[in-house]
């Protein structure tokens, strides 16, 4: 898939310095992606150009808070979908490991084609639930970091996210212009799941005119035993 020049001009601006070889893979996996996608529904993106926007950019906007893991690091998405950001993520940082978890056997399917066609060695893909994944002592509580995008409001993000993450990690949302008002209404999860200093950052600088946010949140401690609950039950009875 043909690189548009734009990318090179926002991932400059968003102080990315990306070699030519990680752009070529995005652009591959891109490529896989939007073709998988005229079979099976992984994206309601289409367009090429708004894909490599709305997909592959807007995924590393979540690199900074990835900053702090050192090589080996350990991290989670959930609700991959299409592979989204975790794909991303693990070509720009492939000293990470990266497991994709998702629910929905034709996309996992599709994750495991594109890291074989791709040449992964740093992604897994998982499918399973995360109600369930949190409760298995192989993941719980494993993981330096737990990314997603677009799995639900925070009081769902947070069940799902926090008992997969080790205290003194975090728990990376991106998240629209709602973010704030989820987070009023997330008090009790918060309390109950762990978690501790809680930031929202803007995704994209000023000039992007993105309302994109990244909502960051240490946990400080062990999530109880209760949590997450039964599978659907974070959806259904929000904390």
């Amino acid at each position: 898939m043909t690189i548009p020049d734009f990318v090179h001009a926002d991932l400059e601006a968003l102080g990315f310095d990306a070699p030519d070889q990680t752009l070529d893979r995005l652009a591959a996996f891109l490529g896989l992606l939007l073709d998988a996608n005229a079979r099976m529904n992984l994206t309601a993106v289409r367009e090429p150009d708004a894909a490599w926007r709305r997909l592959i950019i807007d995924s590393l906007t979540v690199l900074p808070g990835l900053d702090h893991l050192g090589e080996a690091g350990r991290v989670i998405d959930i609700g991959s979908g299409g592979g989204l950001p975790g794909v991303p993520l693990a070509i720009a940082r492939p000293d990470l490991g990266v497991t994709l978890l998702e629910s929905t056997g034709k996309k996992t399917a599709f994750h495991r084609e594109a890291i074989a066609a791709l040449g992964l060695t740093n992604v897994t893909s998982v499918q399973e639930r995360a109600e369930t994944l949190g409760q298995d002592p192989t993941h719980r509580q494993r993981y330096d970091a737990a990314v997603s995008r677009a799995v639900g409001a925070m009081p769902e993000v947070l069940e799902y996210s926090l008992p997969l993450v080790k205290v003194g990690g975090r728990v990376l949302a991106m998240k629209g212009p709602k973010a704030a008002e989820e987070l009023e209404r997330s008090g009790d999860a918060l309390a109950l799941l762990g978690a501790g200093d809680l930031q929202v950052f803007d995704a994209y600088p000023e000039s992007f005119d993105n309302e994109l946010v990244i909502v960051s949140i240490i946990k400080d401690r062990p999530t109880p035993k209760a949590y997450p609950r039964a599978p659907g039950t974070p959806h259904r009875c929000p904390l």
